[in-house]
């Protein structure tokens, strides 16, 4: 019975751990499984039918630490939790070894204002250009989600003969904030559709942002656009496809999300029943979706094993919240309108991309946890999970492996996705959000452009018209080409 995941929660200012391990079958269909501690080493052992010997769970020399005892023992499914104390503990060596700051990157656009190189938009999803190359004379950041515009900056109080001041940026300029930027609708109403303040790419109805102060702005998320650099010469090659801002890893979005949500996050100032947020994203096909989160530890040292060829533990820093997801669903909901209605807990919109992709991580990583465990109360029933912080390296690694397993099982993908999927640098996107504990963990992708995706079975009616249409042009391509059946030898 191999492990499938191993997560260790260290807490040294308590001198202790607490050990979560997954396994890939339930243990109640074993015959005996027992846990062992021998020499500071902490050791699962089958002595049952097919026993494969004793698995390591953790080494004694895993940065110092003696072992001593284990309690609070569970075994439940397909989990056995457990805790242990230890008295010794190498902290500078534990500290060393993490290679993820805490502190969130500044928010950075991978271009400059008054640049000599124009820049044009193109879709992330259809690669057409949205914004023809343009050389911008203003760059300002927004304030966050949680203040009104308005509010934030200085109201006019001059003269009366003098024009009021407007937060809708002119044809040259830019406004950005977490994940988002603002334009003058002006520049992309040719390029685009404007669906009840949804706007969408008009050659393939992909989700861009919504629109802002009456129509005469265009909030566009950053995750649905990609910037080009227009060569200036003719001969220069091909350039790709680029990320609007700099560090847009996932885990640089949820750092800036929390420093966002809550500047004071760190202790001693943090405290968990102040870290309550609603999460609001407003899907393709205009429902509003909702996600609670509670933030229980934002910094929580972890031991985490990644790879299952090794028993090396790896050390990560991790967030454990607590989080519930509300779909389409009537806004008389009792936890969410109680949610809604305090005002100490803030609000903020992020994009349909972002949504899924945290609800994606966080039902994955909830996995890892018993069932004993996941739910702080019978009323709110939020689910208890992680979000690892990783390194860029580490993200693409990730991105990686759920690409190799749909491979496996179609050898033959379609042409057309496998040109989309090498620009591809945000994972996780149809990573299960629907699934429930019963599925595989192993059945993801991560490509937004498949019609699996859960933006894509969220699109407007409009949309699965034009996809209906071009699977039947599709079809009708094929069966053009076909040569005439051979007619049969007559000698035979």
């Amino acid at each position: 019975m191999p492990l499938k995941a191993v997560c260790i929660e260290l807490r040294p200012n308590l001198s202790s751990g607490h050990v979560f391990l997954q396994f890939d079958q339930e243990i109640r269909g074993r015959k005996k499984t027992r846990l062992i501690i021998k020499e500071h080493d902490v050791h699962i052992v089958e002595n049952g039918q097919n026993s494969g010997g004793s698995q390591l769970v953790l080494r004694h020399d895993t940065f110092g630490m003696d072992i001593q005892r284990i309690s609070v023992f569970i075994a439940n499914g397909c989990h056995i939790s457990f805790r242990f104390n230890y008295t010794t503990l190498d902290v500078e060596a534990l500290e060393n070894s993490i290679a993820v700051p805490m502190k969130a990157q500044p928010l950075v656009l991978g271009f400059e204002e008054h640049s000599e190189q124009l820049v044009a938009l193109h879709c992330n999803n259809c690669r057409s250009e949205l914004v023809p190359g343009c050389s911008y004379n203003r760059l300002r950041e927004c304030p966050s989600g949680l203040i009104d515009p308005s509010e934030f900056f200085c109201h006019n109080h001059g003269p009366a003969d003098k024009p009021a001041a407007t937060l809708v940026p002119g044809p040259k300029d830019l406004y950005y904030g977490l994940n988002y930027i603002v334009l003058n609708m002006s520049v992309l109403q040719d390029r685009i559709m404007n669906r009840a303040d949804h706007l969408y790419c008009k050659r393939c109805m992909w989700m861009l942002g919504l629109s802002t102060q009456a129509g005469a702005a265009a909030k566009l998320w950053a995750d649905a656009l990609r910037w080009l650099p227009q060569p200036t010469d003719a001969t220069a090659p091909k350039l790709q496809p680029r990320q609007l801002f700099k560090h847009s890893t996932v885990t640089q979005l949820m750092l800036r999300l929390l420093s966002t949500l809550w500047p004071t996050l760190l202790p001693p100032l943090f405290s968990p029943a102040n870290s309550r947020a609603v999460l609001v994203a407003s899907m393709p096909d205009r429902q509003q979706h909702h996600m609670l989160i509670q933030v229980l530890e934002p910094q929580l040292t972890v031991l985490r094993r990644t790879v299952s060829e090794t028993e090396q533990l790896q050390h990560y820093r991790a967030c454990k919240l607590y989080f519930r997801v509300f779909g389409s669903c009537p806004p008389d909901a009792p936890v969410l309108t109680q949610w809604q209605q305090q005002i100490e807990v803030p609000k903020m919109h992020i994009s349909p991309h972002m949504f899924l992709e945290l609800q994606a991580r966080f039902d994955y990583n909830s996995a890892l946890i018993p069932h004993a465990w996941r739910y702080n109360s019978e009323e709110e029933k939020l689910l208890l999970s992680y979000f690892f912080y990783e390194t860029e390296a580490q993200e693409r690694l990730n991105q990686q492996r759920p690409k190799e397993q749909p491979q496996r099982a179609k050898p033959n993908p379609p042409p057309q996705n496998t040109e989309l999927d090498d620009y591809e640098t945000d994972a996780g996107l149809d990573a299960s959000v629907y699934e429930t504990d019963d599925e595989s963990d192993d059945e993801r992708s991560d490509s937004d452009s498949e019609l699996t995706s859960p933006l894509l079975s969220k699109s407007t009616p409009i949309m699965v018209y034009e996809q209906n249409l071009a699977k039947r042009w599709l079809k009708q391509q094929q069966r053009q080409p076909s040569p005439p059946p051979t007619p049969p030898d007559p000698s035979e």
